[in-house]
């Protein structure tokens, strides 16, 4: 025991003094929310018995004479978590009739109507504070406190405090035991004789360091603004909400949209998702959850791109470079903060491995094929507008070095590494291809690509001004985002120029490295404005295949990859001479951070906070895109969330016992008029947004028609008894099913050969 803590002293003593700092962070780990009474709405009813008193701190009051009882006011509307809840009240009082409830308005009830009084109490006439306590059983969305008038006596109300009655949030001791965790695994891979030399110590360093830059904006305690930031957040809530319904994987985000639910992981693959999702769901409150998952981004892109590059290169110093660039880079930090394209910026994670695995198929030892299988399973798992662009440069790069294919391995490792690809991602690619034969608005989606274009001056633009703005069709320079690559990526194009241009014999890395170089010109060409995008839009044989791109400026993302090989090797290689080769190296990593730290400092300074602990949670209009419905009209997301919650169903039938779950369920009983109603005229809308998967059953089992509804809901047509019980739910086919393990255990296969491989290798 004493040789181990002279050992790990220094271990066990950074561990310590970590968990030490950890307890110390000051985290409410309660809920808690101030309304403020100018917060409050007026009821237009009550106009001449309760006002809002003018002055620094405004009072509602209420006088008698008018005759009016009833609700006069209310707060906006809040979402609440499961637990236990107190509400104080500021007030003063005349009349016990006078009161105050908490109330949802858009909860279900079994007789098919909304709303649902959680608690009602009357105003205290003693004393200056009413308190209240509640429960909420499941999480529970526009909850509003309202203030009503029993007819006598006048009141005033100042202010309300909401509070949870026990802790809700475990992110301090989460943090503890991943602090823990941490330790742990690096203590045993010490003692197991892992250790770093020199380079893989000043690797580590460096790239700490711009893991730190880059997710400073995270160090807030609120989340700052993003231009699909909303829809983000709400990926992430709906996997932790399905998965606390029972739903795995998550099918349909089914609280989203007052609980009609909509199919994102149909269409955008969340894998990488879960891990936040599950923090939420050990109680991480959710602005944790989303920094947690951008700090992994962030570490993964760090370590991944410095792997890949320096297996590229086989170079390490190299492959550090590289990753540093990468890292930094302005495109990617834009990615991840002012866009919030989370996806896109996941995507870029594997770029580099997909870079690496391309290379070793074509150039490099094709036994390695497996990494880019890995590759574009990290890309397609992440965002399939990538998987799209990565094809095509991928095909480019294919087709330049055809020739190497003569080689039978490479054949084989060729077909090797697409199959291994279909079958790791056959889950997701099954149900993504049978819902590409329904009429999706992201399967015909129509956009004028010359609008999302970028112009030259902003590509190696260096002051990168309105770091919070967003773009507009048509103006592609002032006052908009910037769209750049970053200053520093133009100076390394020009110092790997002239080290291209000075050696006479050209070893396979800076051939390698001038193809990279094209192939990034060709990105940043079809990004631009000059491309003729409104002459290739025009060909109907491939207007639907490019028109699915959306943004063209996207082709900036792999520019970006593979400008940081173009580039670091352009400064390794700028002179023989070992000190003129750091110098220019450290400076041209210098000139990075100062790029990314240009850009941070812009964003941090001038974004707005979006997302703190108060409405993490709170549901928004606008919180889905518009992609993901069936196109038919007035199927959207605007539609269905002034739509309510209940059952809907035609001319005569009386709907009873209404019940719509989470867990994407539903049920109803029904009768029908004596007179009868002819097929296809009796039907029931139920309160979910339409996906093929939904099915209906009767009393006795039988299978009843499901089909498209009024506003793209389910509807449901009724046959045959006059009077019964239809259970809804949403099945997913067997082949989704069979998808899913193929995957898995391909997987499994996979791990268990690369790792046999290794060892026996190791073994040699």
């Amino acid at each position: 025991m004493k040789k181990f803590l002279s050992v790990y002293k220094v271990h066990l003593l950074v561990t310590l003094i970590l968990l030490a700092i950890a307890a110390g962070i000051p985290f409410d780990s309660y809920y808690a929310r101030e309304f403020l009474v100018s917060e409050m709405e007026l009821r237009p009813e009550a106009a001449g018995t309760a006002l809002f008193t003018e002055g620094e701190e405004p009072v509602l009051k209420a006088e008698s004479g008018s005759g009016y009882t009833g609700i006069v006011a209310e707060t906006v509307h809040v979402t609440l978590q499961k637990g236990s809840y107190r509400l104080q009240v500021v007030s003063l009082s005349e009349s016990e009739q006078n009161y105050i409830e908490i109330y949802s308005p858009r909860k279900l009830k079994e007789d098919n109507t909304e709303g649902e009084l959680l608690v009602k109490e009357s105003l205290k006439q003693e004393g200056e504070l009413t308190e209240i306590h509640f429960d909420i059983e499941d999480s529970m969305e526009d909850i509003s406190v309202r203030i009503g008038y029993g007819g006598e006596g006048s009141f005033n109300v100042s202010g309300f405090y909401l509070a949870s009655v026990r802790p809700m949030y475990t992110d301090i001791p989460c943090l503890m035991g991943a602090i823990l965790l941490c330790s742990v695994l690096i203590l045993i891979w010490r003692m197991r004789g892992g250790y770093l030399d020199k380079e893989g110590k000043t690797a580590l360093l460096l790239l700490s360091a711009a893991i730190i830059l880059v997710s400073l904006p995270l160090s807030y305690n609120y989340v700052l603004d993003g231009h699909d930031l909303y829809y983000q957040f709400n990926r992430i809530l709906g996997i932790q909400e399905g998965l606390k319904s029972g739903q795995f994987p998550v099918k349909i985000h089914s609280t989203l949209l007052h609980g009609y639910g909509y199919g994102s992981p149909i269409f955008y693959p969340e894998l990488f998702l879960y891990l936040p999702a599950l923090l939420g769901c050990l109680g991480v409150s959710l602005v944790n959850c989303y920094k947690v998952l951008l700090i992994g981004m962030n570490t993964a892109t760090a370590f991944v791109s410095y792997r890949s590059f320096s297996g590229l290169t086989r170079s390490r110093k190299i492959g550090l470079v590289a990753a540093l660039l990468y890292t930094l880079s302005v495109y990617r930090l834009i990615d991840l903060y002012t866009r919030a394209a989370v996806g896109e910026a996941m995507a870029m994670i594997f770029f580099p491995l997909v870079l690496w695995g391309m290379y070793e198929l074509f150039l490099g030892n094709p036994r390695k094929w497996y990494l880019s299988a890995l590759g574009f399973t990290g890309v397609l798992q992440s965002h399939v507008l990538s998987v799209e662009l990565t094809v095509c440069f991928g095909g480019i790069f294919g087709l330049c070095c055809l020739g190497r294919l003569r080689e039978k391995k490479r054949w084989k490792a060729l077909l090797f590494a697409a199959g291994s690809t279909v079958l790791l991602n056959l889950g997701v690619i099954l149900p993504l291809l049978h819902h590409a034969i329904y009429p999706y608005r992201v399967f015909s989606i129509d956009i004028i690509l010359s609008w999302w274009t970028v112009t030259l001056p902003k590509l190696f633009d260096f002051i990168l001004a309105n770091p919070t703005k967003s773009t507009w069709a048509l103006i592609q320079n002032s006052g908009e985002m910037p769209c750049s690559l970053g200053f520093v990526m133009l100076v390394g194009i020009l110092a790997f120029l002239y080290v291209y241009l000075r050696e006479e014999k050209r070893d396979g890395l800076l051939k390698g490295s001038i193809g990279a170089l094209g192939l990034s010109i060709l990105g940043i060409y079809l990004s631009t404005d000059l491309f003729p995008w409104d002459k290739v839009q025009g060909i109907p044989v491939i207007y639907r295949l490019v028109t699915s791109l959306q943004l063209p400026w996207r082709f900036l993302s792999l520019s970006t990859v593979l400008l940081c090989l173009v580039c670091a090797v352009g400064f390794y290689r700028f002179s023989s001479e070992k000190e003129v080769r750091r110098l220019v190296c450290g400076g041209a990593c210098v000139l990075a951070f100062l790029c990314a730290g240009i850009y941070i400092n812009r964003y941090s300074e001038e974004a707005m906070p979006k997302y703190s602990k108060e409405n993490q949670y709170q549901r928004e209009q606008s919180q889905v895109d518009v992609l993901y419905f069936i196109n038919v009209p007035h199927s959207n997301s605007y539609r269905i969330w002034n739509r309510s919650n209940t059952f809907v169903a035609s001319e005569g039938i009386v709907l009873s016992e209404c019940k719509r779950a989470e867990n994407l369920t539903a049920e109803f009983c029904y009768k029908l008029p004596e007179t009868g109603i002819k097929g296809e005229e009796a039907w029931v809308d139920v309160p979910f947004t339409y996906y093929p998967n939904y099915t209906a059953y009767g009393e006795n089992g039988t299978r009843l028609k499901t089909g498209i509804g009024d506003q793209g809901t389910v509807r449901v047509w009724i046959s045959g008894e006059m009077q019964g019980l239809v259970k809804v739910r949403y099945q997913e086919p067997w082949f989704y099913h069979a998808g899913k393990i193929i995957s898995i255990i391909f997987l499994i296969l996979l791990t268990a050969g690369v790792f046999i491989k290794r060892k026996k290798i190791q073994h040699l």
